[in-house]
């Protein structure tokens, strides 16, 4: 127990246990070979402020993302103005930051360029449901036809804009931005988006891709499925993290 708090939960030791699941993630995408040369980054709300975190922008250090700490984490305000933190934040956030001005039910936001999925935007091709990861992303993965950084909040309205109510935006040439309720979910949803673009991609070759049917989708996206969705992977992703619980 905490003698100071009376054990309990203050705001400053909510944001570090943020802060860890966050550079937790940022390690799991990592080694899950998500952001090539590990370009990318994740954020979430702080609960009950207007304000976000977020990677800082530590390859200006000539660093990677394979050992992020809770110290490369940094705070914005949700227009992306720098708050705290030992490095600035990631130029990109406006793509984070517009999406929680217009998306309540968004708590954790990630940019990352995976391979699979970005080669969907640059042909034109829309990423479909299938698969049993699939559903969440229909009726289609939505493409910005603009390439260029999302360094400006402008721009990160475009983003805001195309990828509308869903989870899941192609950047053409540039990526993916992806939304969820929780910053571990956030993670899973990343994971889902490029294993379903290789599953579309692979039955392709095939012949005809039919995707998931409505009621199918319907029923992944509702009640205990829906957690469960989440839930019953989280342990797998977990386990790609190279730290131990002893070096955190």
């Amino acid at each position: 127990m905490n003698e100071a708090t009376g054990g309990k939960v203050t705001h400053e030791t909510e944001v570090v246990a943020l802060k860890r699941r966050l550079a937790k993630v940022h390690r799991i995408i990592t080694a899950g070979g998500l952001w090539p040369l590990t370009k990318g980054h994740v954020s979430c709300r702080i609960p009950g402020t207007d304000k976000v975190l977020i990677l800082a922008h530590i390859h200006s250090t000539g660093r990677n993302l394979a050992n992020t700490d809770v110290d490369d984490i940094v705070t914005v305000d949700v227009e992306g103005g720098f708050i705290e933190g030992m490095v600035e934040p990631v130029d990109e956030r406006y793509a984070h930051t517009e999406i929680y001005k217009v998306r309540p039910d968004v708590q954790a936001v990630a940019h990352a360029h995976c391979p699979m999925a970005t080669a969907f935007g640059i042909a034109g091709v829309n990423i479909l449901p299938v698969g049993n990861r699939g559903a969440i992303f229909a009726p289609r993965v939505p493409i910005l036809d603009f390439d260029k950084q999302i360094d400006t909040p402008e721009r990160g309205r475009r983003v805001a804009e195309k990828i509308g109510d869903g989870c899941a935006v192609v950047l053409k040439n540039h990526g993916v931005v992806v939304t969820s309720d929780t910053i571990e979910n956030v993670c899973i949803t990343l994971f889902a988006l490029e294993e379903t673009a290789k599953l579309h991609w692979n039955a392709a070759q095939i012949g005809k891709v039919d995707p998931l049917t409505n009621s199918e989708v319907a029923s992944v996206l509702t009640g205990h499925r829906y957690e469960e969705y989440f839930s019953h992977v989280w342990g797998h992703y977990a386990a790609l993290d190279p730290w131990s619980d002893s070096q955190r």
